[in-house]
């Protein structure tokens, strides 16, 4: 039996403004298949009068897609959303017909993870690159994760074995005590 060799990560801090998101938000838990947020959002873009489904989704095209793990107020669970970054904040949202979600200003953690998403099958380089995230470099670091995460998708093929995106992970000072 070979030992499991951890990949060596490319992680960053880097610090975010407000944006908002348009999408498709459910409560979510960690065994939730987020797969199918995806296959909603694209069936609520594509759904209705043919000419303004086919608008919808040419103005998505050009918009970076990102997946929003946001606590709940009470911060007894998550919410999840599938969906885009907006420039023209609620008009944007309100024209695709897509719910928004305002992600705060913050510092994030990221770290860079390669690997295929695949139909129905738990993509375990993004399990592992937060695994890494929470678990070793924002400790490191003397950070605290504020509990909002991000998946950033680059472009390509997501089913490709190669295909590239980004994990970004909140982070606040932690308090001293």
């Amino acid at each position: 039996m070979s030992e499991q060799k951890t990949p060596a990560y490319e992680t960053a801090l880097i610090e975010y403004g407000t944006f908002m998101v348009a999408g498709i938000t459910d409560t979510a838990t960690e065994e939730s298949d987020f797969g199918s947020w995806w296959d909603r959002l694209y069936q609520k873009l594509e759904s209705g009068e043919s000419d303004l489904a086919a608008q919808r989704l040419a103005a998505v095209e050009k918009l970076q897609k990102v997946g929003v793990v946001m606590p709940d107020a009470d911060d007894t669970g998550f919410t999840y959303t599938a969906g885009f970054i907006v420039p023209g904040g609620i008009k944007d949202v309100a024209a695709l017909g897509l719910t928004g979600v305002m992600v705060p200003a913050a510092m994030y953690a990221t770290v860079l993870v390669q690997g295929a998403i695949t139909p129905g099958v738990p993509p375990a380089h993004i399990k592992a690159g937060f695994d890494y995230l929470t678990g070793t470099f924002i400790s490191a670091k003397g950070l605290e994760p504020t509990g909002v995460c991000l998946e950033v998708y680059g472009p390509g093929d997501v089913t490709d074995e190669n295909y590239r995106m980004y994990l970004w992970q909140a982070v606040t000072d932690q308090p001293s005590h």
